[in-house]
């Protein structure tokens, strides 16, 4: 299977799940807003979701997935049954651990994560108790992280695109039951995150046993190909923490300002949905294909993919960006202002969502460059790069968010994403991994003006709005829609002109 296909079908799938995750948030703003309580929540949250950022979304899959793919590759069957068993283990054991120490130190995480909430007792006690039960999650979800990536290596992305589904629905379940219960949404939300992850492991055990996918757990666990996904866990372990602490930067930084952390949660959310339908899924289909490719194909048609891959990103890239920055306080307002969530809440948070906009194209070519290195297994121009970003996010989020406030926390990742995207070019090129080649500027430079036009396109409407669509701009969802789709239609028509690619070619590479 291709990286386009297999791109396309997590992307469909991960489409599915971002509209219940939309329609959680939806909840979520109804009944806490943007304020104490889901501040609250989203802290006690992402504290399990940044161990599982750096160790099982982002460090394991990138040091895993190309080991097994090649043992698969190279029809050692038994060989890639016993790695896999291992890492199983491994985790486990890890990760447990890990949940042990912070569950015994949780203020003192806390303190650090969210140092704007010591200052109030209440707040404090509150945070750290939901914290604490939501943290076990970690283990759940590494595993389940493992088992996604086994998959992903069979060339099955389906379910672990969808497996989100699952959290969102119970976490909407659990809004819906405390709203008619006790109203105590703290508890019924970080209970049902635990839920959720016991139910994705046993789907995934399922889906496994299904596809006849199996492991074997053996007393040998340092074996040779052990060492070497340590020897590239560790550089991506690094490279993903250093990651997440830049997230983790942007969080304590805000936690100074009320409501700040919410802002930015539901701004990232909106952002996410293209970065995940078109960065991340093209970068989880591109690791396994390319690391099958490394010893049987030569550079040349290595590059083509890889170019090939880029072209289609860019292709939705750019009109993605420019439709976020356009409608930004549109789409803001229409997701989420309705019950707790005011028009403050909505201008705070468009502001926010139009800089991350701004780099939206630069954190997808991250998720798609990334996969090179590690399918190559050379992660460490990753570490160096992901360093240099971290110090440049720090220094720009402080010295902006004293002159500024919040809005420069988004300001200072759009800038480092970019600077980012400059030094992966370099390396690759360095590395003759990939190099942009001449034949690209033309159909990325149809896409960028077609891309303007549309833009032009959204300002004339939200300009002439008033005068020519009282009824669109009263019902303020019908104006967002006719705003979307008919830059869509209007920008697929402008690139019909010079196509970057032939639709006959496209309808081959699903085909195939």
């Amino acid at each position: 299977m291709n990286v386009l296909r297999s791109s396309l079908i997590f992307s469909l799938f991960t489409s599915i799940s971002r509209i219940f995750g939309f329609l959680r948030d939806i909840l979520i703003a109804n009944f806490l807003g943007a304020g104490i309580l889901s501040d609250i929540f989203f802290v006690a949250f992402r504290l399990p979701n940044t161990f599982r950022r750096i160790f099982s979304e982002g460090a394991l899959n990138s040091a895993f997935v190309p080991i097994y793919t090649k043992l698969i590759k190279n029809n050692l069957i038994q060989e890639s049954k016993r790695f896999a068993g291992s890492i199983v283990l491994i985790f486990l054991i890890v990760s447990s651990i890990v949940v042990l120490i912070i569950e015994i130190f949780m203020p003192f995480f806390i303190m650090i994560l969210a140092p704007g909430f010591v200052n109030d007792d209440d707040k404090f006690r509150e945070l750290v108790n939901i914290a604490r039960i939501i943290f076990p999650f970690l283990i759940l979800t590494s595993v389940s992280s493992i088992f996604s990536s086994i998959l992903n290596s069979h060339n099955k992305f389906a379910l672990s695109a969808a497996l989100p589904i699952i959290l969102n629905i119970t976490l909407m379940i659990a809004l819906i039951v405390a709203a008619h219960t006790t109203s105590n949404f703290l508890l019924f939300l970080s209970w049902s995150v635990i839920a959720a992850g016991l139910i994705q492991v046993v789907i995934l055990i399922f889906a496994l046993n299904n596809k006849k996918i199996f492991f074997l757990f053996t007393l040998e666990i340092y074996t040779n190909y052990i060492k070497r996904f340590i020897k590239l866990f560790t550089s991506s372990f690094f490279a993903s923490g250093l990651l997440q602490i830049n997230i983790l930067i942007g969080t304590i930084i805000a936690s100074y300002e009320s409501g700040a952390i919410s802002y930015l949660y539901y701004a990232d959310r909106v952002y996410q949905l293209p970065l995940a339908l078109i960065g991340i899924a093209i970068g989880m289909a591109m690791l396994p294909s390319i690391s099958s490719k490394i010893k049987s194909d030569s550079l040349e048609k290595i590059h083509q993919s890889i170019e090939q891959t880029l072209l289609f990103s860019l292709l939705f890239a750019f009109p993605a960006s420019v439709g976020i920055f356009a409608l930004s306080e549109q789409i803001i307002s229409v997701l989420f202002e309705r019950g707790e969530f005011n028009e403050k809440s909505t201008l705070f948070t468009s502001k926010a969502l139009k800089f991350y906009a701004l780099g939206l194209i630069a954190f997808i070519l991250m998720k798609i460059y990334t996969p090179i290195f590690f399918a190559y297994e050379h992660a460490k121009p990753i570490l160096y790069i992901t360093t240099i970003n971290l110090v440049i996010n720090t220094i720009l989020s402080i010295v902006l968010f004293v002159n500024i406030g919040f809005i420069g926390i988004p300001i200072a990742t759009t800038v480092s994403a970019w600077i980012s995207v400059f030094l992966m070019n370099y390396y690759l090129i360095k590395h003759n991994y990939y190099q942009i080649r001449k034949k690209v500027v033309l159909p990325v430079t149809i896409i960028i003006i077609s891309s303007f036009i549309m833009y032009l396109n959204l300002v004339l409407i939200k300009n002439f709005s008033v005068k020519f669509f009282n009824l669109l701009q009263e019902y303020e969802i019908i104006f967002l829609l006719f705003s979307v789709l008919s830059s869509i239609l209007l920008y697929f028509i402008l690139i019909s002109f010079y196509k970057p690619f032939k639709y006959s070619e496209i309808k081959k590479i699903l085909q195939k």
